[in-house]
């Protein structure tokens, strides 16, 4: 795809002025050289699949800077370029941007269960600083699903998983439903593809017979609504998604005649008054079916979705559903939050200024304007939660504050009762620690090493605590104060020597509350703070220390 291809369709999408569309290019030859020889599986280059995640994020309207970030989304990860180079091009925002989108694609989903699932979702929308990082990955993984069939089977099959488990309820989550939906048919299309053909040729098959009956029936429908004044933008109907009838399949008891929203008409109109007034034609005109009418004006959805859905017989005895909204509610309904993030960036530009239409106005957009503060909201959701992970990538939800010793007591009792120490992102951490969202964990245990009662106020978890306290008591262990006593040890530097000075602590039983270290002219000072519980262990320790590690010069 040559740059005037990828700027017709851009435009074709969005009008991005002359300026937007200069640094754009710039995107474009720069992407272009950094993913120069670089191959996809189906043979072509890397650059399209970048551009095509770009041009995801065009049909959206959003901003310049995003269509640059999804231009260059891989240009750290598998292109020929690193940070440095990509801040000094395009500046601090587009590198903040890509490494957010690399970020989110480190974390692996491992098959687990609903609870993985949900934790792993949970750690993304927690870690990352900026909603717009989550909706360039989704407009990447859009891209990979809809080129899919290139890859193995097995690689098929664990990327759908991972999308059906993960991306597609995130989409959802972000009210992004029209990329949900797609993302949801593309990771069944893969993980059950005789199921997923069969419902395909059945649902296509009821569709072909139908159309001209739905055709006909619009026309009758939009010259009644324009009959009563009722302002009418569009009237359209869809088809039920693959994945959506596959879902509700089970609960009809696999009867497709039992699902009355197989298609559905749309009516957008331009006011929340005649979409109440289009209701009342919608049932002048059908009889109604009152235990399918949902009024989601009044009640929105968790996620912001607002509409009016009214299913209805025909003449005919055909099930129609009709969704009934304006074309504020029907943007955010398809997109979400990023309708608003198109919108808010719209509100800076010349055309909103000289009052043209961009989306809407500000006053019917409450519900989108309230995901402004979206990123405080959730943060606020989980402030009495923290995400990180084992060392197999496996997400464990904790409260906040938590240590690495309320993460061995949620792993296993045995790995808590016998902790002698933790790394955390491979450094070796205090006892004290408290635990940030994607931490990555290990627990150094000692078989020899039983509880202390003085635990129970580092812990945070009541789980941690309880098994904390059993242990003692069982035990019978007498409560007695620890001492906290510094050691400073200089020793010839190499690789690896801090490591085993850690785990030759570690294994006489002595936590070890802080550390620090320092390189100079080739000798390393560490600084480690260990509780005992007396002062002649401190004595033991040094003496240990200096005859095993033959590197070490002075213990103090």
């Amino acid at each position: 795809m040559d740059f005037e291809n990828f700027k017709n369709k851009l435009i074709s999408y969005n009008n991005y002025g002359p300026e937007d569309l200069i640094l754009i290019e710039r995107a474009f030859y720069f992407g272009e050289k950094i993913y120069q020889g670089i191959k996809r599986k189906n043979g072509e280059p890397y650059l399209n699949h970048c551009l095509r995640t770009a041009l995801n994020l065009a049909e959206l309207k959003l901003s310049k800077e995003m269509i640059i970030a999804g231009i260059l989304h891989d240009a750290l990860k598998d292109g020929n370029c690193n940070e440095e180079k990509l801040k000094t091009e395009f500046g601090e925002e587009i590198t903040f941007l890509v490494k957010g989108v690399n970020k989110i694609g480190s974390y692996r989903y491992q098959e687990k269960n609903l609870i993985q699932a949900e934790n792993l979702r949970n750690l993304i929308l927690a870690i990352i600083k900026d909603p717009r990082i989550v909706v360039i990955k989704l407009a990447d993984r859009l891209d990979n699903m809809r080129t899919l069939e290139f890859l193995s089977d097995e690689k098929r099959k664990r990327i759908s998983l991972e999308t059906a488990d993960i991306y597609a309820p995130l989409a959802l989550r972000l009210g992004i439903n029209n990329w949900a939906g797609e993302l949801d048919d593309l990771a069944l299309k893969f993980l059950d593809p005789e199921n997923y053909n069969a419902l395909k040729l059945e649902i296509e098959k009821r569709v072909a017979d139908g159309k001209s009956y739905l055709e006909k029936l619009k026309t009758s429908i939009e010259r009644e609504l324009k009959n009563k004044n009722i302002n009418l933008i569009k009237i359209d109907y869809r088809v039920k998604r693959i994945s959506s009838v596959y879902k509700k399949l089970p609960r009809k008891n696999f009867d497709l005649d039992q699902i009355y929203d197989l298609l559905a008409f749309r009516i957008i109109v331009n006011s929340v008054e005649n979409c109440y007034l289009a209701l009342g034609v919608i049932h002048s005109l059908f009889k109604p079916l009152m235990h399918e009418f949902d009024d989601y004006i009044a009640f929105p959805k968790p996620n912001g979705y607002r509409s009016l859905h009214t299913t209805v017989i025909t003449e005919e005895n055909k099930y129609i559903e009709f969704q009934i909204r304006t074309e504020e509610m029907h943007l955010f309904n398809e997109y979400g939050l990023a309708a608003y993030l198109a919108y808010a960036k719209a509100k800076q530009t010349k055309i909103y200024q000289k009052n043209k239409t961009v989306f809407a106005d500000e006053k019917e957009l409450k519900i989108i304007n309230n995901l402004k503060n979206w990123q405080e909201n959730f943060q606020e959701i989980f402030s009495e939660k923290i995400y990180v992970l084992t060392p197999k990538g496996d997400v464990i939800e904790l409260p906040a504050g938590s240590t690495p010793l309320d993460f061995a007591y949620k792993i296993h009792t045995d790995l808590g009762n016998h902790f002698v120490g933790a790394r955390v992102n491979q450094k070796i951490v205090p006892i004290n620690y408290k635990l940030q969202n994607g931490d990555v964990i290990e627990i150094i245990v000692n078989k020899n090493r039983k509880p202390s009662p003085d635990w129970l106020s580092i812990v945070k978890s009541a789980n941690a605590r309880k098994k904390i306290k059993a242990e003692v008591k069982k035990e019978n262990i007498i409560f007695v104060p620890k001492i906290i006593q510094p050691i400073k040890i200089i020793a010839q530097d190499r690789i690896g020597i801090l490591k085993d000075i850690t785990n030759l602590i570690s294994s006489k039983g002595i936590n070890i509350i802080g550390s620090k270290n320092k390189s100079k002219k080739g000798l390393v000072y560490i600084y480690f703070d260990v509780q005992v519980n007396e002062k002649k262990e401190i004595i033991a320790l040094k003496d240990l220390i200096k005859n095993k590690i033959k590197e070490v010069v002075e213990v103090e």
